[in-house]
């Protein structure tokens, strides 16, 4: 009786270590990423979007898996944010797995900004937002509970050789239609509402204040662009191919002026139209357009992803896209490039 008193605790005893170890590991691996600048003071950053993934077609899923792997080894980023549309298949959680594997398997950090599809295939965002967060590396957030959409957020970028913050990087959920299908003045698309672009402005505020009254350099991301891209779509000194009109929301909400005020956000990078890729400035802010990433939706363009390199203490980035034939192409330095322009 005593030695199985003995052999009861010695069980208990190694039972209660291994859950103490699976705990440690378990918040170990779910424990955020650190983003700092390198040694040489730069952060580079690989935007895919519009991936569209379905994860029954196996042979385009595979060459675009494929793709991205290629795209992560040679540029080795230190970052990647998904804008959206990623998985468009009826095995949704199979389909994100899939997708952030490759990060994950290369030890880099990943975000996500949704798109108007992601929510189509029986999953809210909010349950796609559930299982994403549970995956190592994932730096996506809900976002505040009490404005519109699910993963407003933002990511700090520290400094070299300090844990102080020297850049920032806002994502948006962009939301995805609007509600009333029979008004055309409408439109299609819905856009970032009032109260996501008041939390922008006081966040953007609240770190104005603590960089002693120094807006710091941001970068915004997010699906669906605003009205605003098409005036740097019309522009001569904008980059890029321009290859289909801009799906914007017919409702300016105001976001970029909020941008232009608060003098944070230098560059914008959303992802929706699958034949645009161009970058140009309007009042010296920066909008972008990813390079659609996927094979299983419209598109001629040549597919990859978009690299950005921020630059420690200086507001300025470089920025490319990166294609399965060009690992760079339509590269600019932001504000060089414009300002020569």
């Amino acid at each position: 009786m005593r030695l199985n008193l003995k052999m009861a605790f010695k069980i208990k005893g190694l039972g209660f270590l291994f859950l103490s170890l699976f705990s440690c590991s378990f918040l170990f691996s779910q424990s955020k990423p650190v983003l700092k600048f390198s040694n040489e003071g730069k952060f580079k950053i690989v935007q895919f979007t519009d991936i569209h993934f379905q994860i029954d077609k196996k042979e385009r899923c595979d060459s675009v898996i494929d793709m991205i792997k290629s795209i992560l080894k040679e540029d080795k980023p230190d970052l990647v944010i998904l804008t959206g549309d990623i998985a468009t298949s009826q095995d949704v959680k199979g389909a994100w797995e899939a997708v952030t594997k490759p990060m994950i398997e290369a030890g880099i950090p990943w975000a996500v900004a949704f798109g108007n599809h992601d929510h189509e295939h029986g999953f809210t965002n909010k349950q796609i937002m559930d299982y994403l967060v549970t995956l190592p590396l994932n730096l996506s957030t809900y976002g505040p509970s009490d404005i519109h959409g699910i993963g407003n957020y933002i990511l700090e970028v520290l400094g070299s050789k300090s844990e102080k913050a020297e850049a920032l990087i806002y994502c948006f959920d962009s939301n995805a239609y609007t509600w009333d299908k029979d008004d055309k003045e409408l439109g299609d698309y819905d856009w970032i509402r009032f109260d996501q672009i008041q939390w922008y402005r006081e966040q953007s505020k609240k770190y104005t204040e603590l960089n002693n009254s120094k807006p710091f350099p941001a970068l915004a991301f997010f699906h669906i662009p605003f009205p605003e891209f098409v005036d740097v779509q019309k522009k001569t000194s904008t980059i890029g191919d321009r290859g289909e009109s801009v799906c914007s929301p017919q409702i300016n909400s105001g976001l970029y002026n909020a941008f232009l005020e608060s003098k944070d956000v230098m560059g914008v990078f959303c992802g929706h139209d699958h034949n645009n890729n161009y970058i140009g400035t309007l009042n010296n802010i920066a909008l972008a357009y990813g390079c659609k990433t996927g094979k299983d939706s419209y598109g001629h363009l040549d597919k990859g992803g978009r690299v950005i390199v921020l630059y420690e203490g200086e507001r300025k980035f470089d920025t490319w896209i990166h294609t399965t034939n060009d690992a760079v192409k339509y590269s600019v330095t932001y504000p060089d490039t414009f300002n020569k322009k």
